[in-house]
């Protein structure tokens, strides 16, 4: 097997690290898309007389 010329290679390297750090943000994104849902969900429940009482929910 041959050798890649080095700008192949690097270009090559380059694009991998790309695709590295796409697939990185998008879990990153989609881990706060299900941050957000989760807030929401808690922000829009009914509050009840004994909620907080053992939890700090503001934390």
């Amino acid at each position: 097997m041959t050798a890649l010329p080095p700008t192949l290679a690097a270009e090559n390297a380059i694009s991998k690290q790309n695709i590295a750090l796409s697939v990185i943000k998008a879990s990153a994104d989609a881990d706060q898309a299900i941050a957000n849902i989760l807030d929401q969900s808690l922000r829009s429940a009914p509050v009840s007389a004994s909620r907080g009482v053992n939890l700090n929910t503001s934390a």
